[in-house]
């Protein structure tokens, strides 16, 4: 009888909740009722009904019911709004009291229609669960495929889930937009590849359902397959954590995902933006931390003649300058599972962290999200990560003193630009302004962007770039250094060059090279966090844009161009003069008109090019012929 009378009383408090949902929506000019599908699917129309297997659904994504005679007995929130001396309601209360005594067993049937269920049959099942807050429930599911739209965004993300969902583990996930799916999809892989192949794989949609019942009580405003996205990549899957600690994690991550959902321009910091300086007066108001203990974290060999290697030179001689006021140290990461244990221990004290590759990104951003008291710094161009301030060198300006030499040298009146990868993220403003370049000496000259059977994870197959190059007329080649380039005057630890080549693509002089030299970089960024300058700048527009990218060139030292013996005389003091104008900003090589190879003007006549502009460049300009 005690059972009864608890029953019946739930039944009252669910009805005053579907009441108060009902007259807060009327209020608002809507019916207030329980959504039904017909009205969607009479919308779009439907193409394709699919049987699924049966799996447990979250309850939070059931929003309404297949039959518009159900409607009529529920609020939009599925609480019961009839009164309790009818028929729905006795049954309802039955449903309760085998709840709370032994629990709802059979399954539910539901429409998928779009990421959300719709009751087909057990609405009043559904109702009692979501009354006492169950998080998912067994279910039938039949998916509604509606009719393609090219004019409905929606829909348009829904087919890209519909693919992602014949390869990927997460049966419902919806992602705010199409592009995310393939993300999620290399994520997830790279987390399985990880899992210890003795144990059982997890029941990935439990696990999201998991999350999504901590995520329902942070308050984020980010659409929750978002966050969860960004979750993985930051923490991974969230296996063996206790609900307190992954809503910890979900507040610690709320700063990011606030970023991404507005996503601010970052603070672009040129040379003159950030000189060590003695500290102002007001630098001396910010509190400011000196801690001398400073960590490069690499992910590879630090031989002198490779990438990292240029970083570790140029740490060394900040060590060397500034003696025993710091203290560095090296980290290296390269394969390692517990890259983020290992930065926690040994750099969690650390003031100042460098980190040489963006390719550590991952356990980087869960490192700076969680040791706020500890600056980062990643090699990268502008990345939308809080408390993660990037730095990188405007290697565009040696890049096109390079195309100002390859102009110069060329007698065929053919060059070309070997990349290993066509990329519009990473190397389009160099290859803009090798051309730009050329063409500033030889209007007249061809200019090929060759791809054609080069791999971007082996580098020796440049050569096979040049080769291609050269038959195509080319005798001027920019390329990436490959094992068999071997030239006089070539120097030791150029990672590009430009070279002269034969008609069979023989290398036959060396030209010049765009050159990295991080000393000055990191001997100034240590100085200014050291007096408080480096804090005083972090500070300024916080409120504009709390990320701040350091993009430092000519001027800053951080690129060169060394020159072979070719260019003495007339090449030479030009290359001399427009090296020197850059440096002190007199010159800027996307100094408009330039257009692109569609024929749009995409800097207009009598301007420069925004920073940002550059580092997010995403055309090739007119006069390159790609050969891929």
């Amino acid at each position: 009888m005690s059972q009864t009378i608890n029953a019946n009383e739930e039944y009252d408090r669910a009805r005053k909740r579907g009441l108060k949902e009902f007259a807060l929506r009327r209020a608002r000019g809507e019916s207030g009722l329980l959504p039904v599908i017909h009205a969607r699917r009479e919308e779009n129309g439907v193409l394709a009904v699919v049987d699924q297997p049966m799996r447990p659904i979250s309850l939070n994504r059931i929003v309404g019911t297949y039959q518009a005679s159900r409607a009529n007995s529920f609020a939009a929130n599925f609480m019961p709004i009839l009164s309790s001396d009818t028929e729905f309601a006795y049954k309802w209360i039955n449903l309760c009291e085998a709840h709370l005594q032994s629990g709802i067993r059979d399954p539910i049937r539901v429409y998928e229609y779009l990421w959300k269920y719709y009751v087909a049959e057990g609405n009043k099942r559904v109702s009692v669960l979501k009354y006492f807050e169950a998080s998912s429930f067994e279910a039938e599911i039949i998916r509604l495929i509606p009719q393609w739209d090219e004019n409905d965004p929606a829909i348009e993300r829904y087919y890209t889930f519909l693919a992602y969902s014949k390869k990927g583990v997460f049966a419902d996930i919806e992602l705010s937009e199409s592009r995310k799916y393939e993300r999620l999809y290399r994520i997830e892989q790279r987390l399985i590849a990880e899992l210890d192949p003795a144990l059982d794989k997890p029941d990935f949609n439990a696990l999201y359902t998991r999350f999504e019942g901590a995520y329902l009580h942070t308050n984020c405003t980010i659409s929750l397959g978002d966050a969860f996205l960004e979750y993985l990549h930051v923490y991974g899957f969230p296996m063996n954590i206790l609900p307190d600690e992954l809503t910890a994690r979900i507040l610690t991550l709320k700063p990011q995902l606030e970023i991404l959902e507005h996503p601010p321009s970052p603070r672009v910091v040129q040379e003159e933006d950030a000189e060590a300086a003695e500290p102002t007066f007001f630098t001396r108001l910010l509190p400011v931390h000196r801690n001398p203990k400073i960590v490069f974290a690499y992910s590879g060999e630090r031989a002198q003649n490779s990438w990292l290697g240029s970083h570790e030179q140029g740490r060394l001689a900040m060590q060397a300058e500034l003696g025993e006021k710091v203290d560095s140290r090296v980290l290296d990461l390269q394969d390692r599972e517990d890259a983020y244990e290992l930065l926690s221990a040994e750099a969690g004290d650390a003031g100042l962290l460098f980190v040489t590759t963006p390719s550590l990104m991952n356990p980087v951003l869960r490192f700076a999200l969680e040791h706020p008291n500890c600056l980062t710094l990643v090699y990268s161009r502008m990345q939308h990560h809080y408390r993660l301030h990037t730095y990188f060198g405007r290697y565009y300006e040696a890049v096109f003193l390079c195309g100002v030499a390859a102009g110069q040298h060329t007698k065929t009146n053919t060059v070309a630009y070997i990349t290993p990868k066509l990329n519009y993220t990473r190397f389009t403003s160099d290859i803009n302004a090798f051309a730009i370049g050329v063409h500033s000496v030889r209007p007249d000259v061809r200019v090929l962007l060759v791809t054609r059977d080069v791999d971007p994870k082996q580098m020796e197959t440049c050569e096979n770039g040049v080769k291609i190059a050269a038959s195509l007329g080319a005798d001027t080649v920019l390329t990436p250094h490959y094992a068999s380039l071997t030239l006089a005057e070539l120097p030791y630890g150029v990672f590009t060059a430009l070279i002269g080549v034969n008609k069979e693509g023989k290398p036959t002089r060396y030209l010049a090279a765009p050159d990295w030299n991080w000393e000055r970089f990191y001997t100034a960024i240590v100085k200014s966090y050291l007096n408080g300058s480096l804090s005083a700048l972090l500070s300024m527009d916080r409120e504009e844009s709390p990320i701040a990218s350091f993009w430092w060139g000519l001027g800053g030292g951080v690129v060169d161009v060394r020159l072979g013996s070719w260019s003495s005389g007339t090449p030479n003091n030009m290359i001399r003069y427009l090296k020197g104008s850059m440096a002190r900003n007199l010159y800027n090589p996307f100094h408009g008109p330039v257009t692109d190879s569609e024929g749009i003007v995409r800097i207009p006549a009598h301007s420069d090019a925004a920073p940002a502009d550059i580092i997010k460049m995403r055309y090739i300009v007119e006069g390159v012929e790609i050969v891929e």
